[in-house]
C-alpha cells in the first residue's frame, strides 16, 4: 500500500466519523424534548428545542383556578420546559463535539424555529396590571 493510498483511506475514515457524529447531532435536536411540571402539579409542558410546544397538559383542577393564576402557571411552566431542553440538548451534544460546543449550540440554533414574544424568566404579573394587551395575557382569550 502506498502513502497516498494510506492517507485516502484515513481520510475516508475521518468522513465516515463525521458523518456519523453529524448524524447523531441530528438525532439528538430531532428528540431532545424538555418536561416541566407546575408546582401544583395541575400543568405539564413539553417543549422541543428552542422553545416549540410539542404538549401541554392541564389537570381538570386548574380550571378552579383564576385565569392569571393558570396563566402564569402555564408560562413558567413552559419555560422550566424550554431550559430542561436545553440542558439535554446541550447535555447530548458535549460528547460529540467536545471544546466546539459553543459553535455546536450556535449550529443547531439556526436550525431551531426561534420563539419570539415571550418574556423573559417566570410570568407573574402585578395585580393590578393591566394584561389585555401582553402577550397570552389578554383578557377573554387570544385576538
Amino acid at each position: 500500500m502506498t502513502d497516498a493510498d494510506s492517507w485516502l483511506r484515513r481520510a475516508e475514515e475521518d468522513n465516515r466519523n463525521a458523518l456519523d457524529r453529524a448524524a447523531e447531532l441530528r438525532e439528538a435536536v430531532n428528540t431532545t424534548r424538555g418536561t416541566a411540571r407546575s408546582a401544583d402539579g395541575l400543568v405539564t409542558a413539553v417543549v422541543a428545542p428552542g422553545g416549540a410546544l410539542v404538549s401541554l397538559d392541564l389537570d381538570e383542577r386548574a380550571v378552579a383556578q383564576s385565569a392569571r393564576m393558570l396563566q402564569t402557571a402555564i408560562v413558567d411552566t413552559i419555560h422550566r420546559a424550554s431550559a430542561d431542553a436545553a440542558a439535554q440538548l446541550e447535555a447530548a451534544i458535549r460528547p460529540v463535539v467536545g471544546d466546539r460546543l459553543d459553535e455546536a449550540m450556535q449550529a443547531v440554533r439556526s436550525e431551531v424555529p426561534e420563539v419570539t414574544g415571550l418574556p423573559r424568566g417566570p410570568a407573574v404579573p402585578d395585580d393590578d396590571e393591566d394584561l389585555s394587551q401582553t402577550g397570552v395575557y389578554r383578557k377573554g382569550g387570544n385576538r
